[in-house]
């Protein structure tokens, strides 16, 4: 059963390679890392990915069978035994990296407290020493980098290593800029007391510019949000609904001379056209907002939300005629 599982691994392993490069690999790995995920590298990831795809594809498998009854449809039975498999894995990976932006955020909201903390000792304690009292700061996340790194230096690493995988792990442009002036403290043994506290107010006055562009993009954000979830596919739904309640046979030939069946034939394929829109419109909008909090990732988030919601709040409208 384990070679088979290990060959399993291997086999989706070798696939996934095929397409992604292994610097992603990498940086997923370290992202894994740093959430603390019991699946401590790529191979514990897809193990564990196989395991719950089985488990999916199984009581997906019943379901489909039982409740839908389309097992004669072959193909289609297969394809969706396929995507309830490869589903976990998907949202496994979704979910990792969604909370390692959300850490990495955190992180950079904590760096210019941890710099102005740092300008008070850093130049009268050693490098490794610098580190080691980093560790012991109250910024939950922060000395969780800086316990690791410590711990790396007295484990036989040297301090320019341990300092590059801190940044190395928490691909953040802004904590790469800390690392490289803790870095450059230690190259030149000269004081940088100074230019911690002047990065540091460098940070908080880009902190206040963000939060302020957010609360100003805060109101069309939920604008969008209620519209392409509610609004809008609440009204569609309700006209369709009005509209599917007219008699077409006691129209005649009216409507352009067209006859019962083509207006009924049109009626159908406006129904589809509008349905369309509707989750076209909340995958449009997830992706803008997306786009609005600067992390593209971010559109899987909202399309898992509103696009269901959108569908739901359609269907229910337009049978509430």
């Amino acid at each position: 059963m384990n070679v088979i599982k290990m060959d399993s691994i291997l086999l989706l392993e070798n696939i996934i390679k095929m397409f992604v490069k292994d610097t992603k690999i990498k940086n997923f790995e370290s992202k894994l890392l740093l959430n603390n995920s019991k699946m401590k590298n790529f191979k514990g990831f897809l193990k564990w990915g196989i395991i719950e795809g089985i488990f999916s594809m199984i009581i997906t498998m019943i379901l489909i069978s039982q409740i839908l009854q389309i097992q004669s449809k072959v193909e289609l039975f297969f394809l969706i035994s396929i995507i309830a498999f490869f589903t976990p894995l998907f949202l496994n990976y979704l979910f990792h990296d969604v909370l390692f932006e959300k850490r990495k955020r955190e992180k950079e909201e904590l760096l210019s407290d941890l710099l102005l903390e740092a300008s008070i000792f850093c130049d009268e304690s050693s490098a490794t020493q610098t580190i080691k009292r980093l560790s012991e700061q109250d910024f939950p996340l922060l000395k969780e980098d800086f316990k690791r790194a410590y711990t790396e230096i007295t484990n036989g690493a040297s301090i320019e290593e341990a300092l590059l995988h801190v940044k190395e792990l928490n691909q953040s442009k802004t904590y790469s800029r800390v690392i490289d002036l803790l870095l450059q403290g230690y190259k030149s043994g000269a004081k940088i007391s100074e230019l911690l506290k002047e990065t540091a107010e460098d940070l908080l006055e880009m902190k206040a510019i963000i939060k302020e562009r957010q609360a100003v993009m805060l109101v069309t954000k939920y604008t969008l949000l209620i519209a392409s979830g509610l609004i809008v596919p609440a009204i569609l739904g309700l006209i369709i609904g009005l509209v599917s309640g007219l008699n077409f046979n006691s129209l005649g030939e009216l409507s352009f001379g067209l006859s019962t069946e083509q207006r009924k034939a049109l009626f159908e394929t406006a129904i589809s056209g509008t349905t369309i829109y509707v989750f076209e419109y909340a995958s449009i909008s997830s992706f803008f907002l997306a786009l609005q909090e600067g992390n593209k990732k971010n559109f899987w988030i909202y399309a898992l939300v509103l696009v269901p919601l959108a569908g739901i709040t359609f269907f229910i409208s337009k049978n509430l005629h």
